[in-house]
């Protein structure tokens, strides 16, 4: 859905990367659905429909009858199961909201101390249950509460059928409620369809006249699941046409909180995104009514505490990162805030400066500060204060001017904009000059730091040295005192290990000790920044970046650095503990290099999604507060660039060249691996400065951009599908960043003969393949029609001789191994079959000395034959009628020339078929038998779900646009479905029998990952083993690298389940390499597990790993002496065996 809320050209020119940043109207934002989902399907097919039918005239077609489903069932994450015995039926209900409030409430004589323990558990019939106990507060307690119910602010009576252990009583004018707590505390009953447009429970706890409000304000139970997209709605919803104060934002914060680090880093996301716009002066602070100093003080304490806490205790890693972000733009709040209105007053009147009709000595700036200092103080009291001071310390006016903004940012126009409390005109001075007030306004600094301050080491270190053990405090005091010595830098990385034992693993989490950790992270990536690393050597480097990814590591925030962690200390350690590894060895090189690929591909992970979580907060919130819109497009990068991530960016960059010519790596450095469809055709290489073309468009004509030199800062033209540079690329920059979110290739080939190869290309068309550790460029053979927006060429234009086999329309649903034949399955399903029937692989298998103790297999398959699409198709009239306007809105789109609308149509076309399509009742029976023949653990619902999204996988995009280019028609192209148990793989294998990057066929080229095949097939990020093995005895071979692949695709624990499979008429052909055009899917989902490489013999148990690169090398030339021509091979290792998944012939160019 492409929706913006103003006109895209009162933005900026329209790019690709675009689709990924524009945001719904905020009224839709609480209703978005996810996506994926069928309602999200649904929504674009109507979109679709209702825009294409007007261009497209298709008999009989119309897009009437076009339905958005209801609703569809909120996916809320459970904690744990929970039982109410109020609940009669005893069903097992799930918590989704646990929270403790704190009262510490003084009045008069009376001081009460204690707490409210709020729990909403939701059963699965609908019924919702409110729980509350207290804890100190004593007896004869009561709650004061009522509901808001959506879309209001105001309380509300509860509705009919809701229920109460304590009784419900009407109070006062009948909108607020009252009900007695019990020593047990108080249960609220909502039964099911009771109170279902309420949004929250809202009370205060009452002791006869005593009002105990929480440290927090009103306590808040929410009656329906928190949504990112709703705490965002709201946030962005109080910054319109740039009204309020910081204090009412702050309120604002405080206010959706709970919601916030309920629904995990969208909501952590949006409070983020509007206390660092805040911070950044983007928001208003002083727009709205004023406020008293005591307020502003307990608000921002309330709001930085509950944000410490967030940031320890959120239950996605990025959430808490993102509350620690955060919280590091906020004031540490606290104190008296009285203070701050009573000192200035106190200071006025000791040294006789006028105030109101008090006469005494005339001060315009003090008169103007102290009326900013009773309405509406902040954070820039501090910096008016230092100011203040400076000018008293020299006399001259304009040095107070000159400090602000030197030190601070602050300009004269900045001062006389604060005029948020009444009776304020702002502060413009001047000031007497009162040389004698300096000490008294050094004390009153201090009042303000009380307050506003915690941002620096050293007010942090003195708000919270008085919770820290006192070794901890010395030696962080001693580390101050030598903040500037070369060994300060480790020495941060271990007192903040240390002091996480304080605020991250201790009982409670002191907002000081947190904005201390904070302020010694920010300055140790100050540090590192700054190094000068000319002097040191390779291992000194090693040693800085080992320390600078345990600095990011610290909060236990980011799960794939931590493992990358773990084996970059192995292959860093000592040699014992690397499996007899010498130092500065090819071997000890490639385990380095692996570990490093494997550190940066966790960087780069962690910090795309740091990257896109606050760019998808900032809009909605930007757009409001009509921020400049150039501001808000780099939002995201900004914050990542402020990461402590980029030290460890930076000495990787350091120490990265080095490494790579100790494991006789290639030269070619990977960035960003860029879409798949530029192996069809990516585009006319051209030679250019890629700073040169900012602003261009080359969607029309795309090109492959070669320019020698990067500043990094650049940004990526439409239509530019790879950018080749002869420089190195931080992995951080702009550019990376760029790259990598709109499938950009971003590579760099600092070797001067590659780069004079890939110069001698200019103004050639070329497509582009990654082969392990190699970017393939070569011309391409399919031409400009790959990745033009026209209709493609005439049948074969581009490969001569192209034959499409057609379907012999099998009458069966389901045929066996034995049956495969031309026109019934492709390729795929028929190699398959010949291996499994073949003796010459089970000679092998029996009689091969490296097999010994294992066994080959090719899993047994049934096939839904060519043909059973279509007839599935004829049988779903409704269907039909949708897939032919869809199909004709794609021709139209491509005609048009619109690349965007042939993707959306695209998109709809493959909805249509995975939503809509009806299963033939004669097909249930059918599958219900396969499934029973493959352990009977998966559904016919979930194969039927697999088998549909198979067949809509004939129109993604990379497929449709090579079968144009290709000259193939769409009802040439057929498509069965292979049906497979699915092999739990430890290990997946890709073999080519010829090495498809120098040629030569006397070698075998092989790869291999961790778990499933996915991880090998999919264009996922780093590394395999990939290794090539000589066609001769013994088959003598060489490691190229070793995995790093961050991300395994492993198949769920405990379940049988089952792979459906593309095998269409358009792949394996002679002289056109069709693999992985189609989609193959697994019905039960594989777990996505981050791989432990410290503990993984692949990288250090050098004995199995050749054991398992001969057998597979025998293996290879065995399937290729049996399939008489090079083979493609695909297959897994589980224990000692070993499966084939798949051999198709190799194109060879």
């Amino acid at each position: 859905i492409r929706c913006s809320t103003k006109p895209r050209a009162q933005h900026h020119r329209a790019t690709p990367h675009d689709r990924t940043k524009v945001c719904a109207p905020l009224g839709t934002l609480a209703t978005l659905p996810d996506r994926g989902s069928s309602l999200e399907a649904e929504l674009r097919e109507k979109k679709m429909f209702a825009s294409l039918t007007q261009q497209t005239a298709v008999a009989g077609s119309s897009a009437s009858g076009l339905r958005v489903s209801k609703a569809i069932r909120a996916r809320a994450a459970a904690r744990r199961p929970f039982r109410v015995s109020a609940v009669a039926t005893q069903q097992i209900g799930k918590i989704r909201f646990d929270e403790v409030a704190n009262i510490d409430h003084k009045e008069g004589d009376t001081h009460t101390v204690g707490s409210v323990d709020m729990k909403r558990v939701d059963y699965p019939d609908g019924t919702r249950v409110v729980k509350m106990t207290t804890q100190g507060l004593g007896d004869n307690l009561e709650l004061h509460w009522g509901c808001v119910f959506d879309g209001a602010d105001g309380w509300a009576p509860p509705p009919q059928g809701a229920s109460a252990t304590g009784g419900i009583n009407a109070f006062g004018d009948g909108i607020a409620s009252r009900t007695k707590i019990g020593g047990d505390g108080v249960t609220f009953t909502f039964p099911p369809g009771v109170g279902e447009d309420v949004e929250r429970m809202v009370g205060i706890v009452v002791k006869g006249e005593l009002w105990l409000h929480s440290v927090i304000g009103d306590l808040v139970i929410p009656l329906k699941t928190p949504s990112g997209t709703g705490v965002l709605k709201s946030l962005a919803d109080g910054e319109k046409a740039q009204s309020g104060s910081l204090y009412e934002r702050f309120r604002r914060v405080n206010d959706k909180l709970s919601e916030a680090v309920q629904s995990g880093p969208d909501g952590a996301a949006a409070v983020m995104a509007t206390l660092r716009l805040s911070a950044m002066r983007q928001l208003p602070w002083y727009a709205g009514g004023n406020y008293q100093g005591k307020d502003m003080a307990h608000m921002q304490e309330m709001v930085a505490s509950r944000v410490a806490e967030a940031s320890k205790s959120a239950e996605s890693g990025m959430a808490r990162q993102l509350f620690r972000i955060a919280l590091s733009t906020l004031p540490r709040g606290g104190g008296n805030g009285d203070d701050i209105r009573l000192g200035i007053l106190q200071i006025m009147r000791e040294n006789g400066i006028k105030e109101g009709h008090r006469p005494g000595i005339e001060d315009a700036f003090i008169q103007q500060w102290h009326q900013k200092l009773h309405s509406n103080t902040t954070v820039d009291d501090i910096y008016i204060c230092e100011a203040y001071l400076h000018f008293l310390h020299t006399g001259a006016w304009d040095d107070f001017w000159t400090y602000l903004w030197d030190n601070h940012g602050l300009t004269k126009d900045d001062l006389a904009e604060m005029k948020a409390g009444w009776r304020t005109e702002g502060i413009h001075g001047p000031a007497e000059h009162l040389p004698h007030m300096i000490d008294p306004m050094k004390h009153f600094l201090w009042i303000l730091k009380i307050t506003h301050g915690g941002g620096s080491m050293d007010s942090a270190m003195d708000f919270a040295h008085g919770v820290l053990p006192e070794d901890l405090q010395y030696e962080i005091r001693d580390m101050l005192d030598n903040r500037d010595a070369p060994w300060v830098p480790n020495k941060i990385v271990e007192l903040r290990e240390r002091l996480a034992g304080v605020w991250k693993y201790g009982p409670d989490c002191n907002r000081d000790v947190v904005l201390l950790d904070i302020a010694m992270e920010k300055f140790y990536r100050q540090r590192i920044e700054a190094m000068n690393t000319a002097g040191m050597t390779a291992d000194d480097k090693l040693g800085a970046l080992e320390a600078a990814v345990r600095n990011v590591c610290i909060g236990g925030d980011f799960d794939r650095m931590q493992m990358a962690l773990e084996f970059l200390r192995k292959a860093n350690g000592p040699a014992e503990a690397s499996g007899g590894l010498v130092r500065w060895s090819a071997d000890w090189g490639k385990a380095m290099d692996a570990a490093l690929d494997n550190v940066a591909l966790a960087m780069e992970h962690h910090m795309d999604e740091l990257c896109s979580c606050a760019q998808r907060a900032a809009y909605p919130i930007g757009l409001n507060a009509e921020i400049d819109f150039a501001y808000l497009d780099n939002f995201g990068e900004e914050v990542v660039r402020g990461h402590s991530m980029f030290a460890v960016s930076k000495m990787i960059g350091e120490v990265r060249d080095e490494i790579r010519a100790a494991a006789g790596r290639s030269p070619w450095l990977i960035v960003s691996n860029g879409s798949p469809e530029i192996s069809l055709h990516a585009g006319v290489v051209q030679v250019v400065p890629l700073a040169d073309i900012q602003g261009q468009d080359y969607s029309s004509n795309p090109i492959v951009a070669l320019t020698a030199k990067l500043g990094g800062l650049e940004d990526i033209p439409p239509g530019v599908t790879a950018v080749i540079t002869a420089s190195p690329v931080d992995l951080l920059s702009h550019i990376a960043i760029r790259a990598r979110q709109m499938k950009v290739l971003l590579a760099a080939m600092p070797d001067p003969g590659g780069w004079a190869e890939l110069m001698s290309m200019s103004g050639e068309g070329v497509k582009i393949d990654i082969v392990g550790e190699e970017v393939i460029v070569k011309k391409s053979e399919l031409g400009p029609a790959a990745s033009a927006t026209v209709a493609g060429p005439p049948t074969g234009q581009y490969i001569e001789g192209l034959t499409i086999t057609p379907s012999a329309n099998c009458p069966v649903w389901l045929v066996e191994p034995k049956d495969y034949a031309d026109g019934i399955v492709g390729g795929k399903s028929k190699s398959l079959s010949n291996l499994g029937f073949s003796t010459t692989l089970s000679t092998y298998a029996m009689m091969s000395e490296t097999m010994r103790g294992g066994d080959l297999t090719v899993p047994t398959s049934n096939a839904l034959p060519f043909g059973s699409f279509e007839k599935t198709l004829r049988a779903d009239e409704d269907t039909l009628e949708k897939v032919a306007v869809a199909t004709a809105a794609v021709a139209a789109a491509d005609d048009a020339g619109d690349a965007d609308l042939r993707r959306d149509a695209l998109d709809v076309l493959r909805d249509i078929i995975v939503y809509r399509l009806k299963m033939p009742a004669d097909l249930k029976p059918v599958l219900e038998q396969a499934i029973a023949s493959y352990g009977g653990m998966a559904t016919v619902e979930g194969v039927w779900r697999a088998i549909k999204k198979v067949w809509a996988s004939k129109w993604n995009e990379r497929a449709y646009l090579s079968r144009k280019a290709c000259g193939v028609e769409e009802e040439e192209l057929c498509m069965a479905t292979l049906l497979m148990e699915l092999v739990p793989a430890e290990y997946s294998f890709v073999l080519h029998t010829a090495n498809p990057v120098t040629g030569n066929q006397n070698e075998v080229y092989g790869e291999i990952c961790v778990g499933l095949g996915e991880a090998l097939v999919g264009n996922e990020p780093g590394n395999a083993l990939s290794f090539t093995a000589q066609k001769v005895k013994g088959f003598p071979h060489d490691v190229r690298s070793l995995p790093s692949k961050p991300i395994a695709h492993v198949a769920k624990a405990n379940t049988r389940t089952i792979i459906a499979r593309s095998d269409s008429n358009g792949e394996d052909l002679e002289g056109f390499a069709g693999a992985g055009l189609y989609d193959s899917v697994v019905v039960d989902e594989p777990e996505l597990k981050p791989v432990a490489y410290a503990d993984e013999p692949l990288i250090w148990d050098a004995e199995k790993r050749s054991s398992i690169i001969r057998k597979l090398a025998e293996l290879a030339v065995a399937i290729e002496v049996e399939m008489k021509s090079p083979q493609d091979i695909e297959g897994c290792i589980v224990g000692e065996n070993f499966y084939i998944l798949q051999s198709r012939p190799q194109v060879l160019h």
